[in-house]
């Protein structure tokens, strides 16, 4: 039907009118996006990618291989982090703090991560959440006089070896100044920490700057490494973003690693990566390297061909034969154990080995016994924590073990977690917790020492002994993932 001429005017009119205050609306709203930077989590889920700089390191535990899939320490938490915003994470692996630096400065990643500290004064960047507490010391190689208490007590000219994998520390940033002595401290950048102890070891630095973690790791290999006194005692590692950005990323960043402190999953994170790092001193350092050149290449062998056998690794063979005997395949106990794993006189007979002392029955009879233990424990318990119960199991007798878990479980704590079972063996030695279990009292101290040096000795043994199936920077030690050797 034809509309009155009168009316369509009008309508006309009313037709400009809407264009006019729709191109209004939308004049506003490019004013105002223009001058709103968008959120850095909504560009993140903008993009269902979390982007990351990586730093690797090979003895810190932060060392990645992508193309397995290996989880490490920090990888494993950003992982979490990307899940819980809805994003896939992506991996953008750097060698060195100053390239995640540039990588932050130009926006080309989302946040940066890999054991860094804050930088300096740097606008660009913006610090996030505290990853862990770090402690860097200055190191020397022993026998070399090295003997200082303080950076002022260093003499003109001391050449001082810092990593390119670390931002440097705050006390040793002014070194680099201009306006400094006529002879100032020589810093010598090398590309990580197993470097600088070469370094050290040939004289060509005077001191090394180290993690406590790298100090850990490579005092097993290099005992003559010494502490001389801790740099930056308050540093810590940080996850670091991009500046010019809201605070959103970062809030969720912390409210993700405050979920996990609260749940403990980074605190059982954090004992499968570094848990058995401080369990040895020196001396033991110094013993085990003494015991190493002495003994295990007469039975490295033997620890090949029955790991072979049961799809085992051998290192993980040799370091409970090193906690037992120290490779000494005529130890006794007091107790009447003996052999290369200290076999029990019934555990010896249940296995069918007639004679301890052979070497050959030894380790194969203890490798089938740690192998019972590990198919007797609950199915519930997942690894980890399945391979060290089962080395406890081996130690203390699988009944002791259960009785743990069952304190652990009345007690309030998870009894499927090494970290809370651990806690509640020592009081198997205690009457008022033995009497109320099944199989009575046990020095329960015993397998939790035991446990924790078997990690620390095959962590070693890995070090020094790389296989080409290895993960960097993690050891397979779980029995359930055997090596393919």
């Amino acid at each position: 039907m034809r509309l009155p001429s009168p009316l369509r005017p009008k309508n006309s009119l009313l037709r400009r009118i809407e264009i006019a205050v729709f191109a209004l609306v939308l004049s506003v709203l490019m004013v105002w996006a223009w001058n709103h930077t968008p959120s850095a989590l909504d560009l993140a889920l903008f993009k269902k990618e979390l982007r990351v700089a990586l730093v690797s390191h090979r003895l810190d535990y932060t060392f990645i291989d992508l193309s397995n899939g290996s989880d490490h320490f920090e990888l494993a938490l950003l992982r979490g982090l990307a899940d819980s915003i809805g994003a896939r994470l992506r991996v953008i692996q750097v060698a060195s703090p100053d390239d995640a630096y540039r990588l932050l400065r130009a926006k080309r990643v989302d946040l940066a991560a890999g054991f860094l500290t804050a930088p300096s004064d740097d606008p660009a960047i913006a610090v996030g959440p505290e990853i862990l507490p770090t402690q860097r010391s200055l190191v020397y190689w022993r026998g070399e006089g090295n003997n200082a208490d303080s950076l002022d007590t260093l003499g003109p000219g001391t050449r001082i070896g810092v990593s390119s994998m670390l931002s440097l520390p705050a006390d040793l940033r002014p070194v680099t100044s201009t306006d400094q002595q006529d002879a100032p401290l020589e810093l010598i950048q090398y590309a990580d920490g197993a470097e600088l102890a070469f370094a050290l070891q040939q004289g060509f630095i005077d001191y090394a700057v180290l993690t406590s973690i790298e100090l850990s790791r490579l005092q097993r290999l290099h005992p003559n490494l010494r502490k001389a006194f801790e740099l930056d005692p308050d540093s810590k590692v940080v996850w670091l973003f991009p500046s010019g950005f809201d605070q959103s990323l970062i809030d969720s960043a912390q409210e993700y690693l405050d979920t996990l402190r609260a749940n403990r999953a980074f605190e059982l994170l954090f004992d499968r990566h570094f848990g058995h790092l401080d369990v040895h001193n020196l001396v033991d350092v110094i013993s085990f390297s003494r015991f190493l050149d002495d003994r295990l290449d007469r039975f490295r062998p033997l620890f090949e061909d029955v790991a072979q056998a049961y799809g085992l690794d051998w290192r993980f063979l040799a370091a409970v034969s090193y906690q037992e005997s120290h490779w000494d395949p005529g130890a006794v106990s007091p107790t009447g154990v003996r052999g290369l794993m200290m076999l029990t006189n019934a555990t010896a007979r249940s296995l069918g080995v007639d004679d301890r002392t052979d070497p050959y029955q030894s380790v194969d009879g203890g490798a089938r016994y740690v192998l019972q233990m590990l198919e007797r424990l609950p199915a519930e318990i997942e690894e980890p924590d399945r391979t060290w119960m089962a080395l406890a199991s081996y130690n203390v007798g699988l009944g002791h073990l259960l009785d743990a878990r069952r304190l652990t479980e009345s007690g309030g704590d998870d009894p499927n977690l090494w970290l809370d079972v651990m806690n509640w063996l020592p009081k198997l030695a205690q009457r008022e917790w033995h009497e109320k279990t099944r199989h009575g009292y046990a020095r329960g101290w015993e397998p939790v020492t035991y446990v924790q040096n078997i990690r620390s000795y095959y962590d070693w043994l890995v070090h020094l002994f790389p296989h080409p199936n290895d993960t960097p920077g993690q050891s397979p030690i779980y029995l359930n993932l055997p090596l393919a050797l």
